[in-house]
């Protein structure tokens, strides 16, 4: 990023894992561990000590639980409320933990819900062959292969059991916690119905995982919506985010620090993900599968720990090309090729 399109961080503190900063009189920033190279999520607090609304939980994992706690316990907060802004583990795994635990209530958009309902449901007993499908038809190898159907399931194994019932946010509702109202804005690309939560009181945007400071979320599809164009939907939620919000916005994100320059930050993310566009048109002028344009679009090296992500990320990039009319899909011997249109 330039020096033009610097962000801003203005909070010097940043809480241990397991721990908090309170940021103002509302808002309460929650620090938990995650295992893996991205290694913690920030949560938000919201509202009073004794009655606070919390936005996303941690994953479901021993130590998430043990530091929920003992910070419940040494900072005497009490949370009656529990709002998720998607699906992912890392977000909604202790939600069901606290409905359970703490007779919270529990709110998240309508789709994210079903869907994470549905995916939870997965054991690893039974791998679809729509699934092994799929894969295969993106290119990875039978050992690859194999090492998914050893590994599917697992995305249960992380959430808690979820609620069997929910409150519904959709784009627009507004949720009141302490005097300050939060408007839902639903972003799309990184899940079906992401929400996020502006306080035009407080210019303050909690944005999950819709708006990071420094990477870029994972926009790909898999095998339940194969020929879904979650890179369209990315970049137009970028661009409804730059018309919602004001560029002086504090954004609270589920990653890295609270920052200031949230139209620059969309805009560099509108242009990575169309030069990535531009990049992949070029590379198709001779036909290839979605795992030989992994250079294309990665500098990481991919192995079996991102391999699935990074395939359901280009594939993500080459529907979006298909969408656009610029490129087509053929599959010969059970293997889908690409090329420019």
């Amino acid at each position: 990023m330039s020096a033009d399109n610097r962000l801003e961080f203005p909070i010097e503190t940043v809480p241990k894992s397991g721990s908090s900063y309170v940021i103002n009189e509302h808002v309460r920033w929650v620090r938990m561990p995650l295992p893996m190279s991205l290694n913690h999520i920030n949560l938000w607090a919201l509202g009073s000590n004794d009655n606070l609304t919390l936005v996303d939980t941690g994953m479901h994992l021993d130590d998430t639980k043990t530091a929920w706690t003992a910070l419940l316990t040494s900072e005497n907060l009490s949370i009656n409320d529990v709002i998720v802004t998607h699906m992912h583990p890392d977000h909604i795994g202790m939600a069901g933990w606290f409905v359970k635990n703490h007779k919270t209530s529990f709110s998240m958009s309508r789709t994210d819900y079903l869907q994470c309902r549905m995916l939870s449901a997965d054991t690893g007993d039974d791998v679809p062959n729509d699934a092994i499908d799929f894969y295969t038809q993106a290119g990875m190898t039978l050992a690859q292969i194999d090492s998914y159907i050893k590994r599917f399931g697992f995305f249960g194994s992380i959430i808690h059991p979820l609620p069997h019932s929910y409150n519904r946010l959709k784009d627009g509702d507004i949720t009141t916690i302490n005097g300050m109202e939060w408007q839902a804005v639903e972003g799309r690309g990184h899940t079906m119905e992401h929400l996020c939560f502006f306080s035009k009181e407080l210019n303050m945007f909690i944005s999950g995982d819709q708006l990071l400071p420094t990477i870029s979320s994972h926009v790909g599809i898999f095998p339940t919506e194969p020929e879904a164009n979650p890179v369209e939907d990315w970049i137009a939620s970028c661009h409804k985010l730059i018309s919602v919000l004001p560029e002086d916005v504090l954004v609270l994100p589920a990653h890295g620090r609270p920052f200031l320059g949230a139209h620059k930050r969309l805009n560099a993310l509108i242009q990575h993900h169309e030069v990535s566009l531009q990049k992949l048109y070029d590379a198709l002028s001779e036909p290839k599968r979605s795992v030989d344009v992994f250079n294309v679009l990665f500098k990481r090296e991919i192995d079996d720990s991102n391999l699935i992500m990074a395939t359901g990320e280009s594939l993500g990039h080459l529907n979006c090309l298909i969408k656009r009319g610029l490129a087509n899909k053929h599959i010969a011997e059970g293997v889908c090729w690409y090329e420019q249109a």
